[in-house]
C-alpha cells in the first residue's frame, strides 16, 4: 500500500464513520462529568475506588475499572497540591516503574510489566502523543493538567488506537462546562522553579475559552558519583569520586490555548486547540556517566493545532461519534561546537578539533498529522460496538548543509518517513451486571521510508534509502466476572498484538541516538490475569487487594543498548518470553487515614537460541539487561481536620520505594555489570485552608539521601526539597 493508499484510507474512513451515524440507529452510555476540580465533592457517586495514595470517585473511573482489561483510573485531583508530573504519577501504579535519567527535564519512559520506552504508548484524551514533541512529555506535564490517568497494563482496548506492544497510558482532561482559575508556584533545591496558571471560562450561551500554561526550570546541579578522566594522561579512573553538575540547566515553557462550543444540539464539544511549546537543555553526559560535556545543548520549539469534536445522540438516540486530529510542527537544534575535552572535576583541555562528540548545529525539521475517528454504540444495554481509525503520518528533513558538514554522510539529507493507520473493531456483550466479555481486531499498515546500511561489512557504513512496509491483523478477547455481592472481580484477557517502531528508533535524535530505517515490527501473545477483593467494613473502614498475573511471548523484540562511546542504538534482537506479578493491597479508615503497598516481580528473559552468526547464543535465558525485575511501594497518609479554622486540613504523607538490583549487560556476556538496589523515601505536609482555595504543600524528597540510578547508571539527584504555594478558584456552569 502506498503513501496516497494510506492516506486516503485514513480520510475515508472518517466518512465512512458520518455516513453510519446518519443511518444506524444504535445508542451508547451518557456522558460523564465530574463536578469539582477538587477530590472532597461527596456527591459524585455512590461506589468508592481506592488505587495507590490516591482516592478514585466517578462513573467514569468506576467504569474502567470494572472493565474486563487489567486497568486502572487515577483521580489526580487530589495530586495538584504536590510538585508531581504526571511521570511520577505513574511512579505509585502498581506494576509501573518510572525510568527517568537524571533531574529536570530528562528523559523519562515508563516501565509496565518488565516493557519500558515505546512499548508503553501514551495518549492525551485518546490522541497518540508519541510523536510529540520532547518539551512536552510526561516527565515535564504538571499533574493538574489532567483530571484522570487511565493506565491499561497489557490489553489494550481499540478505543486507544496505538500500537502498544506492553500497555497504554492515557492522559484525560476535564471537558465540563466550568469557570475557574487555578495557579501555582513552586520553589525547591537546585535552584528548581515549577509555575503553572489554568484558566477556563464558559459564558452561558455554550462558548468556551481555556488556557493552560506552565514552566520548568533548574540548575539540575546535584552531586553525582562517577569516574573521571585525567585530562594529562586522557586516562579514566577506576575509582569513583564525588562531583557537582555544571552544565545541566534546563528550562521549559508551553502554552495551551482552546476555544470552541460545548452543550449544542449538533455537538457536545466543538474545540480548536494551539499549542507552543519550548525547551532547552544543557547536555552534561552521554548515556554513560564517565562521558561527560560542557558545552553541548540541544533547543526545541514546536507548534501544535489541534481539533475535536465530540456528540452523543447525534442523529439518532445512543450514538456517539468522536474526531479528533492534531498536527506537529517541531524544529529541534542539536549544537556542538565547543573545541574542547571536560572532566567531571570542571576543568578542560583545549582541541584543535571543533565539537566535544561530533561537531554539529543540526537542525530537524519533524511534522506529524494524527487524526483518530472514533464511533461508538450500545443496543438494548447489552451489545456495545466501537470502531475505531487512528492514522498518524511523520515526516522529518535535515537542514542547512554547511552547519552539518562535519558529521554528513550520504545519509543526512535522505527522507525519513513514517505513516502508519491501525484500524479496530471491538464488540462487548454485557447479559448480566456481574459478567462482561468483549473480542476485538486490528488491523496495522505502515510504510517507513529512510536511509538505511547495506554494507555487507561494519567497518564502513554504505547507506541507502529504502521503502519497506508491513500489514498484520492483531485480536485479542477479556473477560470479567464479580462473585460474593460484587466484593471479588476477576479479569482475563489475550491479545496478539503488534508494535510498530517509532520515529527515534527508525531514524534516531541526530546525536546521540543512532537510528535503523530497517528495523521489524514487534509481535506479541499477551495474557493477563487479575484478581480484585474490596470490601467495605461498616461505613468507617475498607480494604482492597489486587494480584495481577502477566504473560508475554515476543518475536522481534526491539531492545536498546549503549555502546562504548554512549551512542544508543535499536536492533531487534529475537524471542523474548515474559512472566509477572503484582500484588496490592490497602486500607483505608474515613478520608483520615491510608496505608499500601505493592509488590512487583517481573521474569523477561532471552528465548533466541542462535546468535546473528549462526551460533549458539550465549545470552540464551538470560534476563533482558537494563530492566529492573523487582521492585515495591508502600505509602502512609494521616489528615487533621479543622486545624487552625473550621474547614481547614492538614494532611501529612510519606512514600517508600525499592528497587532490587538489576543487569546493566547481558550476563552472558561476562562483565555482569549490574545496577545496585536503591531505597527512595520521601515525605510531604500539605495545608488546605480558605473553603480548598488557599494551599500550601512542603515536600523532602529522596530524605536519607540515598545513591539512586536507572538507565546504564544515570544518577538521579539525592536529597531534595520544594515549597508550593496554589490558589484555586471553580464555579460549576
Amino acid at each position: 500500500m502506498n503513501k496516497k493508499q494510506l492516506i486516503s484510507r485514513g480520510l475515508l474512513c472518517a466518512v465512512v464513520f458520518l455516513l453510519m451515524a446518519m443511518s444506524t440507529p444504535i445508542s451508547v452510555s451518557a456522558q460523564h462529568n465530574f463536578s469539582s476540580r477538587e477530590s472532597n465533592d461527596s456527591s459524585m457517586t455512590r461506589r468508592t475506588h481506592y488505587l495507590h495514595g490516591v482516592t478514585v470517585r466517578g462513573s467514569v473511573v468506576s467504569r474502567v475499572n470494572r472493565s474486563a482489561f487489567d486497568a486502572v483510573a487515577i483521580d489526580t485531583r487530589r495530586l495538584r497540591n504536590t510538585n508531581l508530573d504526571i511521570a511520577h504519577v505513574l511512579d505509585r501504579v502498581s506494576g509501573v516503574k518510572l525510568r527517568q535519567d537524571g533531574g529536570v527535564g530528562s528523559q523519562a519512559s515508563i516501565n509496565l510489566n518488565g516493557f519500558t520506552g515505546k512499548h508503553v504508548r501514551l495518549f492525551i484524551n485518546g490522541m497518540p502523543m508519541d510523536e510529540a514533541m520532547s518539551s512536552f512529555s510526561i516527565s515535564n506535564i504538571p499533574a493538574s493538567l489532567a483530571s484522570r490517568v487511565e493506565v491499561y497494563k497489557g490489553v489494550v482496548p481499540v478505543s486507544l488506537g496505538g500500537d502498544a506492544l506492553g500497555g497504554a497510558i492515557n492522559i484525560v482532561t476535564d471537558n465540563a462546562p466550568s469557570t475557574y482559575v487555578d495557579a501555582s508556584y513552586s520553589y525547591g533545591s537546585f535552584n528548581t522553579h515549577r509555575s503553572n496558571l489554568a484558566l477556563g471560562w464558559t459564558s452561558k450561551s455554550g462558548f468556551m475559552l481555556r488556557l493552560n500554561a506552565y514552566q520548568n526550570f533548574s540548575d539540575n546541579d546535584y552531586k553525582v558519583k562517577t569516574q573521571w578522566t585525567d585530562l594529562t594522561t586522557n586516562a579514566v579512573s577506576e575509582e569513583e569520586g564525588w562531583f557537582r553538575r555544571f552544565h545541566d540547566r534546563y528550562h521549559n515553557e508551553a502554552v495551551m490555548l482552546q476555544a470552541g462550543l460545548v452543550g449544542k444540539p449538533w455537538a457536545d464539544h466543538l474545540i480548536f486547540g494551539l499549542q507552543y511549546s519550548h525547551e532547552r537543555a544543557d547536555i552534561q553526559n552521554a548515556n554513560l556517566m564517565k562521558i561527560v560535556f560542557g558545552g553541548k545543548f540541544r533547543k526545541n520549539r514546536a507548534w501544535a493545532p489541534s481539533l475535536m469534536y465530540d456528540k452523543y445522540n447525534l442523529f439518532t438516540h445512543g450514538l456517539h461519534l468522536r474526531l479528533s486530529a492534531r498536527y506537529d510542527d517541531v524544529l529541534t537544534n542539536n549544537v556542538d561546537t565547543v573545541s574542547r575535552t571536560y572532566s567531571w572535576t570542571g576543568q578542560w583541555r583545549q582541541n584543535s578539533y571543533q565539537g566535544e562528540g561530533v561537531a554539529t548545529l543540526a537542525e530537524f525539521y519533524g511534522r506529524t498529522f494524527t487524526g483518530v475517528a472514533n464511533l461508538d454504540y450500545r443496543i438494548a444495554d447489552h451489545h456495545f460496538f466501537t470502531l475505531n481509525d487512528t492514522y498518524t503520518n511523520y515526516h522529518r528533513h535535515t537542514t542547512n548543509n554547511a552547519a552539518n558538514a562535519a558529521q554528513q554522510t550520504a545519509a543526512t539529507f535522505m527522507r525519513r518517513v513514517n505513516i502508519k493507520n491501525i484500524l479496530g473493531l471491538s464488540y462487548q456483550f454485557v447479559p448480566v451486571d456481574a459478567w462482561n466479555m468483549e473480542v476485538f481486531a486490528k488491523h496495522y499498515d505502515t510504510r517507513v521510508q529512510g536511509p538505511v546500511n547495506t554494507a555487507a561489512s561494519s567497518s564502513r557504513a554504505v547507506y541507502e534509502e529504502e521503502t519497506q512496509g508491513s500489514h498484520v491483523f492483531g485480536y485479542g478477547a477479556a473477560t470479567t466476572w464479580f462473585l460474593f455481592q460484587k466484593d471479588l472481580q476477576l479479569k482475563a484477557s489475550y491479545e496478539h498484538t503488534y508494535r510498530l517502531p517509532t520515529d527515534l528508533e527508525l531514524f534516531g535524535d541526530g546525536d546521540y541516538e543512532e537510528g535503523d530505517a530497517a528495523l521489524k515490527p514487534e509481535s506479541s501473545n499477551n495474557i493477563n490475569l487479575n484478581f480484585i477483593y474490596q470490601h467495605h467494613f461498616g461505613d468507617d473502614h475498607m480494604l482492597q487487594t489486587e494480584l495481577g498475573l502477566t504473560y508475554r511471548g515476543i518475536d522481534d523484540y526491539i531492545i536498546r543498548t549503549i555502546g562504548s562511546k554512549g551512542t544508543a542504538v535499536s536492533t531487534n534482537h529475537g524471542k523474548v518470553r515474559g512472566y509477572g506479578m503484582d500484588f496490592d493491597a490497602r486500607y483505608e479508615y474515613r478520608d483520615v487515614f491510608t496505608f499500601g503497598g505493592n509488590l512487583s516481580l517481573q521474569d523477561l528473559r532471552d528465548r533466541e537460541h542462535l546468535n546473528s552468526i549462526g551460533a549458539e547464543s550465549v545470552t540464551y535465558g538470560d534476563r533482558v539487561p537494563n530492566v529492573p525485575y523487582a521492585f515495591s511501594n508502600m505509602d502512609a497518609s494521616y489528615t487533621l481536620k479543622n486545624v487552625f479554622g473550621r474547614g481547614n486540613r492538614l494532611t501529612l504523607g510519606w512514600d517508600f520505594r525499592h528497587v532490587h538490583r538489576f543487569y546493566r549487560t547481558w550476563a552472558g556476556y561476562g562483565a555482569k555489570l549490574f545496577i545496585p538496589s536503591q531505597t527512595l523515601m520521601d515525605a510531604n505536609l500539605t495545608y488546605v485552608f480558605g473553603q480548598g482555595r488557599y494551599n500550601i504543600a512542603f515536600e523532602a524528597n529522596n530524605f536519607t539521601n540515598a545513591l539512586l540510578y536507572d538507565n546504564y547508571s544515570l544518577q538521579k539527584p539525592g536529597r531534595n526539597f520544594s515549597v508550593k504555594f496554589r490558589y484555586v478558584f471553580y464555579k460549576r456552569n
